[in-house]
């Protein structure tokens, strides 16, 4: 099976079939349903998965992407060349754009893409390009993978390195490449703990292979393998050896033999694994599952009108003067909710203080003995060897202070803000499962499920990256203590200053964090409590317009009624089909897995 083939198909089914979900809720003038069931097909539909290409410079970054794609298609060099992020993804043919920083777009022949996207043609970035922008029939790339091309870090061009960092936040997978020619470097590492942040999923390829002996192979992915599990973190690391450069070889001049020395298949099928299980099948049967749901919600809806539209008109009213007292007790239940849910958010916050509080009190005393003890190491060196050596050590004691404290209150933070969100996300399903199900006891009509909410969490997951200071000069009168005073006396002035610098860049970073969490749990906490508003108002609104409309038509006349009753009909049979098609889709993804292919769903499906 070629990769994603079988995902390929089944998403295309779930997509089909949501679109006449999407329009019989627009038929039936259900808006919030039908935006709901169109966000889904769309963010299905599309299915763009960024696999960003990572590493060093002169890794064979470029080089592995073209062979993943078999074609030379991004240009290489023998010098550090990547200046530019470079993102492929699938088009009928081949095309190219260079997106600036302003917003422009130009289209230029592959051949130009160097000029663009090099150190050597555009130095320091002068022609202000935020990415290049290829396009190409591969199949690899058909069913919405974007491959990207990063510079590398670690390079002697700082913009290269910022390039590469600035991308992270929109790395769903990455590739990291190392190379057997170079050991694994300790700016690798610290590199790695950046991505782990931001990666669902860390593929690490030894690339070069050819370049060792069969032999010294396994000494290679071994001594690799300890050092990312021991100094970068990550556990139970498995690495894929290969030649990026033989692969290309084999691709471009189709010689099986060469290709399968590279070990490129190996990787693919490592790939092909993850998109299909990992990421491909999860999200087809979340999109299963909430298409059929949304069935649900039209289905009932739909017989509820065809009740409307034969019980007589008396007892229609009566019935409807029970579901407003009904909505008016279940909307100050909600009401109630929402003021309960503030007072819960506001223990979040408090919560998050008293870890900063903490942290930085705690972590100011822990310092500040810390230099008094250095103090009196040091203390025969000059008074500016003595500086130096304060204000390195401080700014490299305050940054490890705080990428060691700082994933431990996020998780609190996230564990805690997470723990109301679906608390309370239970609280309102439950009075929206209330609101359906008294409305089915009132009109006498069946409900199976309906389009629950979902908990709603930060996107960016609260992550904060700690920036280190840009170097500060000392103040003058101090430069002036250390460099003329004698050392009796100039030495409890450093010391001092030294303990109050210690104090501002706790206090600077601490409230780097407060203001970036603060802000980002109160947007959270609106969307939430927007979320859940809407979701009632529109479930009383979509059962109201149900009812108005029947007793308009009633009103009309029985000719009206009855071809309405046919039309109903005619729309429940084809919902019946759609969602007996989705839950199809649901068990085989959830059962098969990659095993799933075209041929055997297309004898079920058809």
């Amino acid at each position: 099976m070629g990769l994603n083939s079988g995902y390929g198909y089944l998403k295309k089914e779930v997509v089909d079939q949501l679109e006449m979900v999407e329009l019989s809720a627009q038929q039936r003038d259900s808006k919030h349903l039908a935006f709901y069931v169109k966000e889904i097909r769309e963010k299905l539909g599309q299915d763009k998965f960024n696999l960003v290409v990572l590493g060093e410079f002169k890794r064979g970054k470029t080089t592995f992407l073209n062979s993943l794609l078999g074609a030379d298609l991004l240009p290489t060099a023998v010098v550090p060349l990547t200046s530019i992020v470079t993102v492929i993804q699938y088009g009928e043919n081949l095309k190219c754009e260079v997106v600036f920083q302003n917003g422009d777009i130009k289209e230029i022949p592959l051949s130009k893409v160097a000029d663009y996207a090099t150190e050597e043609r555009n130095p320091g970035n002068e022609k202000k390009v935020k990415l290049v922008e290829v396009k190409y029939p591969s199949p690899f790339l058909k069913e919405g993978l974007l491959l990207i091309d990063t510079p590398g870090v670690g390079s002697i061009y700082r913009n290269n390195t910022d390039e590469t960092h600035n991308y992270l936040p929109k790395v769903d997978a990455a590739i990291f490449l190392l190379s057997s020619d170079q050991p694994l470097s300790q700016t690798e590492c610290e590199f790695l703990k950046q991505v782990k942040q931001y990666s669902a999923k860390t593929f690490f390829v030894l690339n070069k292979i050819d370049y060792l002996d069969e032999k010294d192979r396994p000494k290679a992915l071994e001594f690799a393998k300890r050092v990312l599990e021991e100094q970068a973190g990550f556990d139970n690391v498995k690495i894929i050896p290969l030649s990026a450069k033989m692969a290309l070889e084999g691709k471009l001049k189709n010689c099986p033999e060469i290709l399968a020395e590279s070990n490129l298949t190996e990787f693919t099928s490592l790939l092909e694994k993850f998109l299909l299980t990992e990421k491909g099948i999860t999200a087809l049967a979340a999109a299963c599952s909430k298409g059929i749901n949304a069935v649900n919600e039209l289905l009932m809806g739909m017989e509820l009108e065809t009740k409307a539209l034969m019980i007589p008109l008396e007892e229609l009213g009566a019935k409807i003067d029970l579901f407003d007292k009904m909505v008016e007790n279940l909307s100050l239940e909600q009401q109630d909710n929402k003021y309960i849910f503030r007072g819960e958010m506001e223990k979040v916050y408090h919560e998050l203080e008293r870890e900063i509080t903490h942290f930085q009190e705690t972590r100011n005393v822990l310092l500040e003995k810390e230099i008094d003890r250095l103090y009196q190491e040091k203390k025969n060196l000059s008074n500016m060897d003595i500086l130096r050596f304060f204000k390195s050590f401080i700014e490299s004691a305050v940054k490890e202070a705080f990428e060691e404290w700082r994933p431990k209150v996020e998780e609190k933070v996230k564990t805690s803000f997470e723990k109301v969100v679906v608390r309370f996300t239970d609280k309102t399903n439950r009075v929206i499962s209330d609101l359906l199900r008294q409305s089915a006891e009132i009109f006498e009509v069946s409900v199976e499920g309906f389009t629950r909410m979902e908990s709603i969490t930060d996107e960016s997951k609260l992550y904060y990256v700690f920036v280190g200071e840009q170097p500060l000069l000392f103040p003058d009168t101090l430069k002036m203590s250390a460099f003329f005073l004698p050392k009796f006396i100039a030495g409890p002035v450093i010391l001092r200053e030294m303990k109050k610098k210690i104090e501002r860049d706790l206090d600077r970073n601490c409230g780097r964090i407060r203001t970036d969490y603060n802000d980002r749990i109160y947007k959270s906490a609106r969307l939430f409590q927007k979320a859940f508003e809407e979701k009632f108002a529109s479930v009383v609104e979509g059962t109201r317009t149900v009812l108005a409309r029947s007793i308009e038509k009633r009103r009309i006349s029985e000719k009206e009624t009855n071809e309405s009753l046919e039309k109903i009909k005619k729309q429940i049979e084809q919902l019946h089909n759609i969602k007996e098609r989705l839950q199809l889709v649901y068990d085989s993804a959830k059962n098969t897995g990659i095993t799933t292919g075209r041929s055997g769903m297309e004898g079920l499906l058809s």
